[in-house]
């Protein structure tokens, strides 16, 4: 666990699915500290406490953070400079060095609106490292939560120039310590690669949800037609819609281009349909079938 175990407090904002997960992962991992809980909502609050995602939970921001040595923002990714904003006021009234960081799904967005906000506030008793685990499912809340959750997935830390080397260690240390494999990118290339990994495939899979969901002849739906191909090429369509929309609002600018790349595949594959070009058909579904072929033996799937 290394500068993890040194720690005393870590306060996990917003116990759900991830912070949960996190809490758990922690303990089960020999996490000595305490693990706090702060949010909202005190009735999650206290079903992460009878989950032992946490050892005790507050509504009191200033409860939440006393003393606490790192503080990992769980929030969905909009909210979180408005809590570095209320963070920085409260820690400027401490001695106490704190260290921030996220889960969330886009970063250049966040990145550069928190680097201003500290910036803008000389603060130096807090320092922020962005961060996205990739784990997760379309499930939300501490219900689903898993002290297994991080281990062998990839988490995607995003340092700039402005970011503090001790608190990146701490945060690589952290992900490290639940046995999640930390990967260094740039807030841009982030984007970029998340937006087409994991957020286009988002959104096809909605649309294609909706299109299907469309289709009913003779009072007959497709819908009601539909078996493993539709449920495991729509799959992740199941996730929260709300924090789906601030995903993809602030990764506009990555996922507009990808859409066009989109819109071109499927018009030229339509263009192979109407002049019944079968060899070039069946090279695209070839290219398809060694990719996602060797993508899922990486992966150990079947």
């Amino acid at each position: 666990m290394g500068q993890i175990q040194q720690l005393r407090r870590i306060t996990i904002w917003g116990v759900g699915l991830i912070g949960g997960s996190l809490g758990l992962a922690l303990k089960k991992n020999g996490f000595q500290g305490q693990r706090v809980g702060l949010g909202r909502n005190i009735g999650r609050l206290e079903k992460a406490l009878q989950y032992d995602a946490v050892d005790v939970v507050t509504t009191e921001m200033t409860e939440g953070l006393h003393e606490s040595d790192l503080v990992v923002l769980c929030t969905p990714v909009e909210l979180v400079p408005g809590l570095v904003q209320r963070i920085v006021e409260f820690v400027g009234t401490q001695q106490h060095r704190t260290v921030l960081t996220d889960v969330g799904s886009t970063k250049s967005v966040l990145v550069k609106t928190v680097e201003a906000q500290l910036r803008e506030r000389n603060s130096d008793a807090v320092s922020f490292v962005g961060g996205h685990p990739m784990a997760g499912s379309h499930e939300t809340g501490v219900d689903a939560a898993l002290a297994t959750l991080f281990e062998n997935a990839t988490c995607i830390l995003t340092p700039t120039e402005n970011t503090d080397a001790d608190s990146l260690q701490l945060v690589k240390n952290l992900w490290e310590s639940v046995r999640a494999v930390p990967h260094l990118l740039s807030p841009k290339t982030h984007d970029l690669l998340i937006g087409a990994a994991s957020h286009l495939p988002h959104l096809i899979a909605s649309l294609l949800a909706n299109t299907v969901a469309n289709i009913e002849i003779e009072g007959n739906e497709a819908l009601d037609f539909t078996a493993t191909g539709f449920r495991d090429s729509t799959r992740i369509a199941a996730g929260s819609p709300d924090l789906w929309t601030g995903i993809f609002t602030q990764n506009r600018d990555v996922l507009l281009p990808l859409i066009d790349d989109i819109i071109g595949n499927l018009i030229e594959f339509k263009t192979l349909l109407q002049t019944d070009n079968l060899a070039e058909i069946e090279r695209v579904l070839l290219e398809a079938q060694v990719i996602v072929k060797k993508r899922r033996e990486k992966l150990g799937g079947s």
